[in-house]
């Protein structure tokens, strides 16, 4: 029996349904200006807590996924993260 393929689709739309009730091919048809870039991330910012735990569950799932460790993953998910994590909402202290 063969795994389902993942791509880096699959890890952000975890955090697009979970935080913004959405997904990448959603967000391609209600803003079509966007399919082409990775512009959306400015329309669908997280919180910092949020995105830790969006860090957090990608490392649970991919390292379950890739039967390794998660100090492991930590170090080969460097690169994919620059292209799945959610923007961080910045915080307007007065």
């Amino acid at each position: 029996m063969k795994r389902k393929e993942i791509s880096q689709d699959d890890i952000v739309n975890w955090w697009l349904s979970k935080y913004h009730d959405t997904t990448l091919e959603q967000v391609a048809k209600d803003y079509p200006e966007l399919k082409e870039s990775r512009d959306f991330y400015d329309k669908f910012p997280v919180t910092e807590e949020q995105h830790d735990e969006w860090y957090e569950w990608a490392i649970d799932f991919l390292s379950k996924y890739f039967r390794c460790g998660k100090k492991r993953m930590r170090k080969m998910f460097v690169f994919d993260y620059l292209n799945c994590a959610p923007k961080i909402k910045k915080n307007k202290k007065i």
